[in-house]
C-alpha cells in the first residue's frame, strides 16, 4: 500500500500544474470527485456555494485555471485555462465544456428549409432530377410534410421572388417553371411562369408547406412513440425532410418569430428556445451521476495565487524518500518474524530424541523385546535388591548409585514354560527368587525349573 500510494503522489505531481488557487472567491475542490448532488454539498461544507459558469468565466479572465473538470451550478462540467497544456485542456484555453454534452435531451428541433418562398419549394426525386411520376411526386410531397403546390400558388411564391433552373409538377397535373431572372442556361433565357409541354411523364416538383408562409425554419418533434431527442436523431430528423438543422444565425434572421417556449435543437449544438422574440441559448449539461471536481465560490475568500516554481528533481525526490520508506518497512517486517537468528514462520517445534528400540505405552518407555514389561519407580529399586533388603552394609555404592540413576528403566519379567538350564542357573542376575526358594525351583510345582522369574533392576552386571 505505501508503494502504491508513493506511485499515486508521483502521477499526480507529473500531471498537475497549479494547486489551491483562489481568484475572485472561485476555488476547486480538492482531489476528490462528486456527482453533481454531491459536488453542492460539498461547497456548502466549504461556507461557499458551486460557482456559476458566469463566476468561473470571471475568475478565469484574472488568471484562474485549474488542471481538473469540475461541476458548476448550470450542470456543467468544464475547465478553466489561461494557459496551453497539452496534458490540461488538451492545449486549449477558455472555458472548456467536458463532452459528451448531450445527456440535454430536447423535445424539438430546429430545421432550415433552403430557398422556401410563401411556402412553395422545389423537391427533386433521390434518384435523379426529372425522375418523378405525378403520383410518385404527389408521395414524394406527403413525405416532407407538404402537399402538391398549385398553379396560384406557384404565381404567389413567384411574385415574392421565388425562382429555380428547374421544373416541377403542379398540383393541376401540369410542368412549370419559375424564372424571376434571366439566364441562357435556364428556361432559355426566360423569365416569369413557362409551362412545359403537357406531353412530359416525369419532372420534378413544387411542394406547399402553409407553416413556411412567411419563415424558412420551423419546427419538427421526434418520431412517434417518443417524446424526446438527443442532436444526432434532430440532424437525422431534419435531414429526412430534405433539410438541415438550423443554425443560430439562421434562428435569429428568419423572416418572422418563431413561437416562444420551444426548446430545440440547432446546428451548433446548442438547445435554444425563443422568449418574446429573441433567442436564447439553454446550455448543454452533463449527465448528473457523472463524477468531477466541484468549482465553489465564496466572495469573501481572499484571492491567493501561489507561486509555482520549476523543480525538475521533484519527482527524484518523492522516488528516494518512497525508496527509504519501502527498505524500512521491510526491515520492520522481517524483524518482526525473525526469532534468533530463525525464521518463526519456517521453524517447527522439534520432537524429543528417543530411544528406538523403546515403545511408548501409556507415557512410558519399554522395550520392544519385553512385551510384559512394567514400570518400576525409582524408590522401588532399593526393594528388589536383595543385599538392601537384607540391609547388607557391604552393597557397592556404585550398584546402589547405577541402580537409582537407570531406575526409569528397571524391569520385572516373567519367563513361564521354559525348562531351567545350567545356563538359566548361571546367568541369572537374582540367585534368589522372591519366595527364598531355591533357584530353578517352583514352590507349586517340586519339579525343578518349570518357571523362571527373574528381577533386572537395570544393572550391567550382578550384585
Amino acid at each position: 500500500m505505501k508503494i502504491l500510494f508513493c506511485l499515486a503522489i508521483l502521477l499526480h505531481t507529473a500531471t498537475s500544474e497549479i494547486h489551491d488557487i483562489v481568484v475572485s472567491g472561485v476555488f476547486e475542490s480538492s482531489i476528490m470527485t462528486y456527482n453533481y448532488t454531491q459536488s453542492r454539498e460539498y461547497c456548502l461544507s466549504q461556507n461557499a456555494t458551486l460557482a456559476t459558469l458566469e463566476q468561473v468565466t470571471r475568475a478565469q479572465n484574472t488568471s484562474f485555471q485549474t488542471c481538473r473538470y469540475g461541476w458548476v451550478k448550470e450542470q456543467q462540467i468544464i475547465l478553466a485555462r489561461t494557459t496551453a497544456t497539452k496534458s490540461c485542456g488538451s492545449n486549449h484555453i477558455g472555458i472548456i465544456k467536458q463532452e459528451p454534452c448531450g445527456y440535454y435531451i430536447a423535445p424539438s428541433a430546429y430545421c432550415y428549409k433552403f430557398n422556401v418562398v410563401t411556402g412553395v419549394f422545389h423537391v427533386e426525386s433521390q434518384s435523379g432530377k426529372y425522375n418523378l411520376t405525378f403520383a410518385e411526386a404527389n408521395s414524394t410531397c406527403v413525405g416532407l410534410n407538404a402537399t402538391v403546390a398549385t398553379e396560384s400558388q406557384l404565381r404567389v411564391a413567384h411574385a415574392a421572388g421565388f425562382q429555380t433552373c428547374r421544373a416541377g409538377w403542379v398540383a393541376e397535373q401540369k410542368i412549370f417553371i419559375s424564372r424571376t431572372t434571366p439566364a441562357a442556361e435556364c428556361a432559355s433565357g426566360e423569365v416569369g411562369i413557362k409551362e412545359y409541354p403537357g406531353t412530359n411523364e416525369k419532372s420534378d416538383v413544387f411542394c406547399f408547406r402553409s407553416d413556411l408562409n412567411h419563415t424558412d425554419v420551423y419546427v419538427v418533434y421526434p418520431p412517434f412513440g417518443n417524446s424526446s431527442m438527443t442532436y444526432s436523431e434532430a440532424t437525422q430528423q431534419c435531414l429526412s425532410l430534405g433539410d438541415s438543422l438550423a443554425s443560430n444565425k439562421q434562428l435569429r434572421s428568419a423572416p418572422t418569430p418563431i413561437s416562444d417556449g420551444i426548446p430545440g435543437w440547432s446546428k451548433d449544438n446548442d438547445v435554444v428556445q425563443f422568449s418574446s422574440g429573441n433567442l436564447t441559448i439553454t446550455p448543454c449539461v452533463n449527465e448528473p451521476s457523472r463524477l468531477a471536481s466541484a468549482y465553489c465560490f465564496n466572495p469573501n475568500i481572499t484571492d491567493f495565487i501561489p507561486v509555482r516554481t520549476k523543480d525538475d528533481k521533484l519527482w527524484l525526490k518523492i522516488t528516494m524518500v518512497c525508496i527509504i520508506a519501502s527498505i524500512f518497512i521491510i526491515l520492520l517486517m522481517a524483524a518482526a518474524f525473525m526469532r534468533g537468528n530463525n525464521c518463526i514462520c519456517c521453524a517447527r517445534p522439534k520432537k524429543p530424541a528417543q530411544d528406538s528400540t523403546l515403545e511408548k505405552d501409556n507415557g512410558l518407555h519399554h522395550p520392544r523385546w519385553n512385551k510384559t514389561s512394567m514400570y518400576i519407580p525409582k524408590d522401588d529399586i532399593f526393594h528388589q535388591i536383595p543385599a538392601y533388603q537384607n540391609n547388607d552394609a557391604g552393597t557397592k555404592p556404585s550398584v546402589l548409585s547405577k541402580a537409582l540413576n537407570t531406575g526409569y528403566r528397571s524391569h520385572t519379567f516373567t519367563n513361564y514354560g521354559f525348562e531351567s538350564t545350567p545356563e538359566d542357573s548361571e546367568h541369572s542376575f537374582d540367585k534368589t527368587h522372591p519366595d527364598r526358594s531355591p533357584a530353578g525351583v517352583n514352590p507349586q510345582d517340586a519339579s525343578p525349573g518349570n518357571s523362571h522369574m527373574y528381577s533386572n533392576a537395570g544393572f550391567d552386571g550382578t550384585y
